[in-house]
């Protein structure tokens, strides 16, 4: 019908190429493909058992959020942060994170330093183990509840867009398992500053934190460059 909404099959096409957006999106971040890498087309299209039109969409879905380029002779690799690239997003992401930490301290409930705990131990669990996706899983939940309980819903709104604009270097991350105890004790260090209920070391430990994971991230890229 002229006019319509999109048709049922239209509605398919669009929820399978999500379907695929979501799994090849996950399993970048998650480290099974890595940065620089090539994508054979035909090759996932036969592992995921879909049609080569479904998996161009979701690969031009995931070009727009930064996670592939599609290269001149129309190939496509999974993208690989720069040294400058990192550098903007935490040098970015620092400023904001220590605000947010400084404000959570100042507006944080009882129970939401307790909440700020239990993700705290779940960090810890998931470091002990040397679980490295479910630490990065944890650490999400961490620093998006800081952002959260800081009540400026702006603030979170550009935290939250920049945290996704993170996820894109956490593959690099994988490469690098001695920053986990690093990264672990500056989190009981943030988490400390929460429970002596003290604004200024919760900003300057986080600004901290992140920009010695921007240093860490740009060395290894460096090396590898």
């Amino acid at each position: 019908m002229i006019g319509g909404g999109p048709s049922r099959a239209e509605k398919k096409f669009k929820s399978l190429t999500k379907l695929l957006s979501e799994k090849l999106r996950e399993a970048i971040i998650n480290g099974k493909f890595a940065p620089g890498e090539k994508l054979s087309e035909e090759t996932l299209a036969a592992s995921l058992h879909v049609g080569r039109v479904s998996l161009r969409e979701a690969l031009r879905s995931l070009e727009a959020e930064g996670y592939v380029t599609f290269l001149a002779n129309n190939e496509v690799v999974v993208s690989k942060p720069t040294p400058e690239d990192v550098q903007d997003y935490y040098t970015i992401a620092s400023v904001l994170e220590g605000l947010a930490a400084r404000l959570a301290v100042e507006n944080a409930q009882t129970e939401e330093i307790s909440h700020l705990r239990e993700l705290h131990q779940l960090l810890k669990e998931a470091c002990q183990k040397r679980d490295l996706r479910r630490y990065f899983d944890a650490n999400s939940s961490f620093h998006r509840f800081i952002a959260e309980i800081a009540r400026n819903q702006r603030l979170y709104r550009l935290i939250d867009q920049l945290r996704q604009e993170l996820q894109k270097t956490r593959i690099l991350a994988f490469n690098l398992p001695q920053r986990l105890d690093y990264s672990m004790r500056e989190h009981d260090q943030i988490l400390d500053a929460f429970l002596k209920k003290n604004p200024q070391l919760a900003e300057s430990t986080m600004v901290r934190h992140l920009n010695n994971q921007m240093e860490t991230l740009r060395k290894a890229l460096d090396h590898k460059g």
